[in-house]
């Protein structure tokens, strides 16, 4: 019988590979923070429609990499689509629409794994980090579950409060810009939490959990938070690819 792929990948390539696309990934944030600093100084739309195309590229990334043929097809239709924003004058729009949308695909992602017959996404991540053997021990599968539902509400709320204010911040929001009086007047100060506000409360929330994980599973070991949440980052594409082949299996 012919090896796996896998098992004859070397480990030491399989980590490279895994280096490069975290390195990847950090420099397309900068890429990305650079162009929103940018759009903020001057004022110009064009800024703003390339950081919202480089944040799509960040989401995209795996796929891109691995040259997907419908990641590609979707980074060149979302291209085309804020190029004709930009064209009409509407491109500080795509760039505001952008956090409601991470939120909503984040809130998919942690849902889609509580459906029936799948495990849920935290319980993959323990798994990836910590071993399959640590869901074995007393209430950890069940903290695992609950804290998957915690975080697709979570993430299901930010995304109703973020297109609240995409839509009812006065004077430059949506509803306020096609001449329609919104049922909320927001002041223009809370649109920070857009942009900046939105992407903190995120490593917020998940040192709060951390906090609350070592006191509620107190009986267990826990790897420090910073070994934690860097052991994530470089696990996380493969948990996504995980989720995309299960969804793809389903439909």
């Amino acid at each position: 019988m012919l090896p796996s792929v896998s098992a004859r990948v070397p480990a030491s390539s399989i980590a490279a590979a895994q280096d490069r696309g975290s390195r990847l990934f950090g420099c397309g944030v900068v890429v990305y923070a650079a162009l929103m600093l940018a759009a903020k100084l001057s004022g110009n739309v064009w800024f703003d429609e390339l950081a919202a195309l480089a944040l799509i590229g960040l989401f995209l990334l795996p796929g891109l990499r691995r040259r997907r043929v419908l990641a590609w097809i979707v980074w060149f239709c979302a291209a085309a689509m804020l190029a004709l924003l930009g064209a009409h004058g509407n491109g500080r729009f795509a760039l505001d629409c952008m956090p409601v949308l991470i939120n909503v695909a984040l809130c998919f992602v942690f849902a889609r794994t509580l459906v029936r017959n799948r495990e849920p996404l935290i319980a993959r991540i323990i798994a990836a980090l910590e071993g399959r053997e640590r869901l074995m021990l007393p209430r950890v599968a069940t903290y695992a579950r609950r804290l998957t539902w915690a975080w697709a509400l979570s993430l299901g709320i930010q995304a109703s409060v973020l297109a609240t204010l995409v839509l009812c911040v006065v004077p430059d929001g949506l509803l306020a810009s096609l001449r329609v009086a919104p049922p909320i007047a927001i002041g223009p100060a809370w649109r920070w939490y857009l942009h900046l506000g939105s992407y903190v409360l995120v490593p917020a929330l998940l040192v709060l959990e951390y906090a609350f994980r070592r006191w509620h599973l107190r009986h267990l070991p826990h790897p420090p938070l910073a070994r934690f949440i860097v052991l994530l980052a470089r696990r996380w594409p493969s948990l996504m690819r995980s989720i995309a082949d299960d969804t793809a299996r389903s439909g």
